[in-house]
């Protein structure tokens, strides 16, 4: 695993952990949406630079 890879993979698993945070701390739902949909963004990223 290259740096970074290991960079991606970690900035994931804390935009996941900031969207569940923001979810339960009842945020606006439209930022929590947005934050939502960041993730995705990122983790579609991470898993095409992940199988290159």
């Amino acid at each position: 695993m290259d740096l970074l890879d290991a960079v991606m993979l970690c900035l994931l698993v804390t935009l996941a952990v900031t969207t569940a945070v923001a979810w339960r701390s009842g945020n606006e739902r439209r930022d929590v949406n947005l934050l939502a949909v960041l993730t995705a963004l990122w983790g579609a990223g991470t898993a095409a630079a992940l199988g290159w």
